[in-house]
């Protein structure tokens, strides 16, 4: 594959540069969800029924944070960083994707990303009839947000050691909840 320009690799450079600045406030964002309903977990059929307005929304924030979080690192940060390694991002599957990352270190294989992937296409399915699935959906997101935090964490630290000499005004975001309790 051709390298490309330099102002080519500036552009990609600009991109990324934005998409792990935004993928930090939603990973903060998300982080704060997980802090303002961890006290109702872990939820179970009955729970989820009786949940007021206000925490249905709360629940609601920690799912599409979870979402966005996961198609940001998903798709725009994994999608700059592997234009920058040269790769061809356009004729890979995301596992393929996924895999050169945990490859070029990245990722870390034991954050499982591409089971957050899963866990994020089943939000997808959440219907509002199901209680039960609902409670098994949320109380997974709950428990996997760490898991996805820290996989942001990783592309961002790679990122800003390979492409920008450690220069990015980011830093990782720390996911030592107590109330998570212990990592999994």
């Amino acid at each position: 594959m051709t390298e490309p320009s330099s102002e080519g690799r500036s552009d990609v450079l600009k991109i990324l540069t934005e998409n792990l600045t935004a993928s930090a406030k939603v990973a903060h964002r998300l982080l704060w969800s997980c802090e303002k309903v961890s006290y109702l977990l872990p939820l179970d059929a009955d729970k989820v029924d009786n949940l007021t307005n206000e925490q249905e929304e709360s629940l609601d924030a920690l799912l599409q944070r979870f979402n966005s979080l996961t198609a940001m690192v998903q798709d725009h940060i994994t999608r700059g960083i592997l234009t920058l390694e040269e790769e061809n991002v356009v004729e890979k599957t995301q596992r393929a994707r996924r895999e050169l990352m945990e490859r070029l270190g990245a990722l870390k294989p034991e954050l499982r990303f591409g089971t957050l992937v899963e866990l994020r296409n089943r939000i997808a399915h959440f219907y509002p009839d199901e209680a039960e699935k609902q409670a098994q959906i949320l109380n997974e997101v709950h428990k996997r947000s760490r898991d996805l935090i820290e996989a942001y964490n990783e592309a961002m630290v790679y990122a800003d050691k390979r492409y920008f000499g450690s220069q990015l005004d980011l830093h990782p975001i720390p996911v030592t909840m107590s109330s998570w309790g212990p990592p999994t």
